[in-house]
Order: C-alpha cells, then sequence, then structure tokens
C-alpha cells in the first residue's frame, strides 16, 4: 500500500483546504515549474475532500536541498503573490507549498541514493462552492468516527475510493463491527487476518470484503485512545 501512504500524506497536508466541493473537475492550474526531474504518474486524477488533485513522483540527482531551494526561489513572494511558501515536515519527507489564486502547489522531498532526492509534486484546485461535501459519506462507521480523509482514484476501467477515518473505539470493536454491517450487506470476507504492528504498537485487522467485481479492503490499526480504519473500495478491481 506504498502509493496509498504517499497519497494519504499529501493527501492530509492538504485537507484543511478542502472543505468545500459539487462535481469536481481536474485541477485547471498553471503548469508546475519542473526543474530537470525524472517524472512519473502517481495519481493523474484523484479528487481528495472534494478537491481535484493531481500527483506525480519525482527521482533526481540533485540533493533534497537542492530541489527545495529552487522552489524557493520560484515561489518568493512578489507583488502578484504576496503570500510566502510555507515549509514543513511530515512522514519524513520536507515539504514546500504554495498557494497561487485558487491552486495550491506542493512538493513533497527526501534524500534518496548517492547525494540524489525522490518525493512527490502535488497540485490542487480548491473549488468555489458554498455546499459542505460530508466527507466518508455512505460508509458504514461507528459513533463518533471523524473522517480524516476521503479520495476517489479514478483509473482506466475502475474507481476506487480511499477513506481514512478514526474513532475511540478498539480495533477488536471495529472489525467486529464491518463483519456484521459489511458482510450483512451481501458481502463475503475473502480474507480477515490479525496483524501484528512493529513497534509494540499491538495488534489490527487487515479484512477484504468482496461483492461481484466490487472489492472492500480495510486495515484496522491501534491509535492513542482508540482506532484507526484505512479503507480502499475497487469498483471492478
Amino acid at each position: 500500500m506504498a502509493s496509498k501512504s504517499l497519497l494519504l500524506t499529501v493527501g492530509l497536508a492538504l485537507s484543511v483546504l478542502s472543505a468545500f466541493a459539487a462535481e469536481p473537475k481536474k485541477p485547471d492550474c498553471a503548469p508546475f515549474a519542473l526543474p530537470d526531474l525524472k517524472l512519473t504518474w502517481v495519481a493523474p486524477d484523484v479528487v481528495h475532500n472534494g478537491t481535484p488533485m493531481q500527483i506525480r513522483r519525482f527521482d533526481s540527482k540533485d540533493s533534497a536541498q537542492s530541489i527545495l531551494a529552487r522552489y524557493r526561489k520560484e515561489w518568493k513572494a512578489s507583488a502578484q503573490s504576496p503570500q510566502d511558501a510555507i515549509e514543513y515536515s511530515i512522514g519524513g519527507y520536507r515539504v514546500i507549498a504554495k498557494m497561487r489564486d485558487l491552486c495550491f502547489y506542493t512538493v513533497q522531498v527526501r534524500s534518496h541514493g548517492n547525494g540524489g532526492s525522490q518525493g512527490l509534486l502535488a497540485v490542487s484546485q480548491i473549488q468555489d462552492n458554498n455546499q459542505p461535501r460530508v466527507l466518508g459519506k455512505d460508509f458504514p462507521m461507528m459513533s463518533g468516527s471523524l473522517v480524516a480523509a476521503d479520495m476517489t482514484h479514478r483509473d482506466p476501467g475502475k474507481e476506487a475510493r480511499t477513506i481514512m477515518l478514526m474513532n475511540q473505539f478498539s480495533t477488536n470493536a471495529n472489525a467486529d463491527f464491518y463483519r456484521r454491517v459489511i458482510g450483512g450487506d451481501g458481502w463475503n470476507i475473502i480474507s480477515d487476518h490479525l496483524v501484528q504492528f512493529k513497534g509494540g504498537s499491538g495488534n489490527g485487522y487487515a479484512i477484504t470484503f468482496k461483492r461481484g467485481f466490487n472489492e472492500t479492503s480495510m486495515v484496522i490499526s491501534r491509535t492513542e485512545g482508540g482506532s484507526s480504519v484505512l479503507v480502499n473500495l475497487v469498483d471492478k478491481p
């Protein structure tokens, strides 16, 4: 689930900007400033918390500090773009981000290889709409659950959705809830495993359900004060 983890790392960093959306479209933003990078698509068409987003992975012979310096220079405050770029760390990456009009550009980079670097380039477009989007809509969850991320991925021949939610219940209680609720809605459990997480963070569960061509998989992990549930729903996998 490496690519999903990368998507969530960028997505959670942008979630504060994603409160409103109607029927989102692909980002209609100015081209991302690209130095000499080897690029591959991670998500050419994804919607995170109602905000359309495109994400590319990059590999570079240049250092992470060099990549950050380039974008600091590119995104330096000006009369046309008076806000400074913001910088922070998340999940072992250094991040620099800049808001331009309704477009939000993010570079997420870390050192890799012999002096080189790798990371993600993401651009999202804030939707000008006054109707709040309900995160986690139509997905069952235990009482008091909070949805941290809700992303739709559009790939040729299929559509997928990733949801991350948290609640105060144990991993056992969450697993029992989803076995009963999803399993009772015509889904068959095709795998159900107890997972021991590293670092002594306790046991969790990895459960996969299938109904026709559709598949729902989830990883339920222990958190401080409760559990997190990472769900991936795929139509025609």
